[in-house]
């Protein structure tokens, strides 16, 4: 039996410094956890005939064209799943590919500014928090987060809190949520730290970066069932 093949929908990055390049990165631990869990990974790419992307995580109000969005759907056809990255930047290929990946009903993982993208191609959004209150850029650290029971999240993990990192600026207030995606978590302030969809076969969002957790037995659950999902 074939390997599933998972679409890393590259994420745009900035040019730093003396950096004469522009860049689209894929996370290495992501790769590394399709990898481990046996999936086949490769990275997908814009189609837009750009160099010039969003330069914030603020909702990109770029327009693709029929051509642009037709080249998105190609690539999506070739995989079997898919994983939304986090990062500093959204644009509006990683919203446009989560609604056609939603639409088709392939597995989908969000993470960080993925889980904000899986919102936006549902409709809704989150907000800047100003006050960076969870914007702790520190792989070790942990904060608490309470799991909702009857979800996949509680299933994965089999707990009712969980310690989890915290690196992000973009907020999701319950309000904001809990019409389009059903909350399988919260933070300690109240915030929604995970979404999932339950008319579809595989679709969570994560605030937290599991793939910097790669010891923990959730990480390793959470790829191994998405894996399973995407055969």
């Amino acid at each position: 039996m074939s390997k599933p093949l998972i679409g890393i929908i590259g994420k745009v990055q900035p040019q730093y410094g003396e950096d004469i390049w522009h860049r689209i990165d894929e996370v290495d631990e992501i790769r590394y956890l399709i990898v481990k869990h046996g999936g086949t990974a490769i990275t997908l790419l814009p189609t837009s005939n750009t160099l010039k992307f969003n330069d914030n995580d603020i909702k990109d109000d770029t327009i693709l064209s029929e051509e642009e969005i037709k080249e998105l759907y190609r690539q999506i056809d070739l995989c079997d799943g898919f994983i939304l990255q986090g990062g500093l930047y959204s644009c509006n290929y990683e919203i446009e590919m989560a609604k056609r990946i939603i639409e088709l009903d392939k597995p989908l993982i969000g993470i960080c500014a993925g889980f904000n993208n899986i919102l936006r191609a549902l409709g809704t959004d989150v907000y800047e928090d100003k006050t960076k209150s969870h914007d702790i850029y520190d792989k070790n650290y942990r904060h608490t987060i309470s799991i909702i029971k009857d979800t996949k999240l509680y299933n994965l993990l089999k707990q009712d809190e969980y310690k989890v990192n915290s690196i992000h600026t973009m907020m999701a207030p319950k309000e904001n949520v809990e019409n389009y995606a059903k909350i399988s978590s919260y933070s300690y302030d109240g915030f929604v730290e995970s979404i999932e969809l339950e008319d579809k076969k595989f679709v969570i969002g994560l605030k937290w970066h599991p793939e910097l957790m790669l010891e923990e037995e959730f990480t390793n659950n959470l790829f191994e069932e998405f894996i399973k999902k995407c055969i």
